[in-house]
């Protein structure tokens, strides 16, 4: 009999410690539940990086040569270095010293400012003499086109061809008439003489002497109208005969025009002559090419200037270059706002992206993360900034307006079959969902949920070792969902 009793003691304990063992696992091992609401407003997808205040450009300034350096790393020469200006480092071999340096380093400079001039007294000399002669060049075109201008006018003037014939044939007519009027003469004269020599008693000498006067006075006139008959008839033969005249005529107008165009080629000479002095003038002063803040001054007045940069400044146009994980690269564009935050003064300005990352920055090989320089420019310099000083940007690169959201971590599912848990009465229950713009901590909902309603965003579970949360949990997961600023609407 005592057997069966402690028999059924032992059954009775076992079963009451199997019940209290199975209530405590039961209660113990219940799921607890990480729950959010659906919400109403704007799901924005926004790129975040950090990097450094930076100068758009800077600048090494010497005599007759200015070197910009872009933010990029980049130098691009212009102009050319200033005569008896070396290319090494040190001092110019030039006896040209410096005459004045009118800033200091850290001074703000406005643009066209002088930062440094040379003393090159002959300069204004040559300066003055190449105006002089290009004054004098211009004064001989003048005078050799008036002189064309007068050529031309008398070949104008000139009778025609005909006419000259007609006047020389008329010549001739006339002289040869005189001719025969003065050997009549002649001829009267010699009778006349013989009369008086022959005349009995004879005349006296004086009548011969008259007589013989005539004579020769008769000859003179005979010998003066044969010469004018030869110049006559040598007239009628070059006015027959035209391109003597037009030959002249087009030699003349030539030479004419050749010194037209030497004046004026004098002119270009004396010109060309005059700007490279105006340049070597020009040399003497280095000017700031932008308005910045003066960071170096290696000249001091009285010395000769260095072969390398006299003066060195930075433009007041800052950049913002910072590091950018790859997966937002094709989410940039040239011209996209973004809000910068300078570390050290607490300040927020607005900037724009100008240029995009080409290829990855170098500090990435080897390391597990690939980032890309981005450069953008602040559109105002805060009071203090700095090149150097550290800054957070953040870009928007999408949002939706007035839309039903939930935290990311609630969306499970792979496009477009992702699913909701929507808690019911106490208890998940699995719902279809469209999605939009996603974000790392927001997922826009296009259909399948209503505002107000209660999510699970994780669990807990009591047993672990620690606690479980993200991506609900040991439901179902959370893979293949719309990513980190995708922005892509499933189905297109």
């Amino acid at each position: 009999m005592k057997r069966w009793l402690v028999l059924a003691l032992v059954v009775v304990l076992a079963g009451g410690g199997w019940w209290f063992l199975s209530h405590r696992s039961s209660t113990t091992t219940a799921t607890q539940y990480l729950t959010s609401t659906v919400k109403q407003g704007d799901v924005t997808a926004t790129i975040a990086a950090t990097g450094s205040v930076g100068s758009a450009s800077a600048y090494s300034l010497a005599f007759g040569q200015t070197t910009a350096t872009a933010s990029t790393g980049t130098s691009t020469a212009q102009g050319s270095a200033s005569t008896g200006t070396g290319s090494g480092s040190g001092s110019s071999t030039s006896s040209a010293t410096v005459a004045t340096v009118p800033v200091v380093v850290g001074q703000h400079v406005a643009q066209g400012q002088v930062l440094a001039t040379e003393d090159r007294s002959s300069t204004a000399a040559d300066v003055a003499s190449a105006r002089a002669s290009v004054a004098t060049a211009q004064a001989q075109v003048q005078v050799a086109r008036a002189n064309l201008v007068s050529t031309q006018a008398k070949i104008s003037s000139q009778s025609s061809a005909s006419t000259q014939l007609a006047t020389a044939q008329a010549q001739l007519a006339a002289d040869q008439a005189q001719l025969a009027v003065d050997e009549q003469h002649l001829a009267s004269a010699k009778a006349q003489l013989a009369k008086d020599e022959a005349a009995v008693p004879p005349v006296p000498a004086s009548v011969i002497a008259a007589d013989r006067l005539a004579i020769a006075q008769a000859q003179q006139s005979i010998a003066r109208d044969n010469s004018a008959i030869a110049n006559d008839k040598a007239g009628i033969t070059t006015a027959k005969d035209t391109s003597v005249t037009l030959s002249a005529n087009a030699a003349q107008l030539a030479q004419a025009r050749a010194a037209v165009t030497q004046a004026q080629n004098q002119v270009t000479t004396a010109r060309s002559q005059l700007t490279t002095a105006v340049a070597a003038a020009a040399k003497t002063t280095i000017t700031a090419p932008v308005a910045g803040v003066v960071t170096a001054v290696n000249v001091t007045v009285g010395q000769a200037p260095p072969s390398s940069a006299a003066v060195t400044m930075r433009s007041d146009s800052l950049t913002v270059v910072v590091q950018v994980a790859e997966q937002d690269v094709p989410n940039l564009k040239v011209g996209q706002t973004a809000q910068v935050t300078v570390t050290a003064l607490s300040q927020t300005v607005p900037a724009t992206v100008t240029a995009l990352p080409t290829s990855a920055s170098t500090s990435s090989t080897g390391s597990g993360a690939v980032t890309f320089p981005l450069s953008l420019t602040l559109s105002s310099n805060p009071a203090g900034i700095l090149p150097g000083m550290t800054a957070s940007i953040a870009i928007v690169t999408a949002t939706a307006k007035n839309v039903l959201y939930v935290p990311s971590t609630a969306i499970q599912g792979t496009s477009p079959d992702n699913t909701v848990q929507v808690m019911v009465t106490g208890t998940p229950q699995s719902t279809p969902v469209n999605i939009g713009l996603s974000t790392n901590s927001s997922t826009e909902i296009i259909s399948g949920l209503q505002s107000g309603q209660t999510i699970v965003t994780g669990v807990v579970n009591p047993t672990a070792s620690t606690s479980t949360t993200g991506g609900v949990g040991g439901l179902t997961g959370n893979t293949g969902r719309t990513g980190f600023g995708g922005g892509v609407r499933p189905g297109g």
